[in-house]
């Protein structure tokens, strides 16, 4: 993307190697209701039965964010006609970082499928 990157702060990431934030996100992940993602299992107790599956809903969130961004980035790239702004950027991004913050500890066990 064309965003400015000086001010960004590169965090270090098993899924997609390196991931900056911008100042904004870097203060929203300091935050409590962040950082207690740290302690959430993206997986449950499937840690179990496949022990590398340890995946934090922090690390997850992160890495929705990140994807975000880079979703963005190619709309706005190869389609300019959607007038896509660092703005909209900014909130799809954000949007995507604190998606899981309201989740609590096996939070999906009690979802039903069909």
């Amino acid at each position: 993307g064309s965003e400015k990157r000086e001010m960004y702060t590169r965090c270090n990431d098993e899924v997609h190697q390196s991931i900056d934030c911008c100042p904004l996100m870097q203060k929203i992940v300091d935050t409590w209701p962040m950082q207690r993602l740290r302690d959430i299992r993206q997986l449950g107790t499937s840690f179990l039965v496949y022990p590398c599956g340890n995946h934090t809903r922090f690390e997850h969130s992160l890495g929705v964010g990140h994807l975000a961004r880079e979703m963005c980035f190619r709309l706005r790239e190869r389609h300019p006609s959607l007038g896509v702004t660092s703005k909209d950027v900014l909130c799809v991004t954000l949007a995507g970082l604190l998606h899981d913050t309201g989740h609590g500890p096996y939070s999906h066990l009690y979802e039903e499928f069909r």
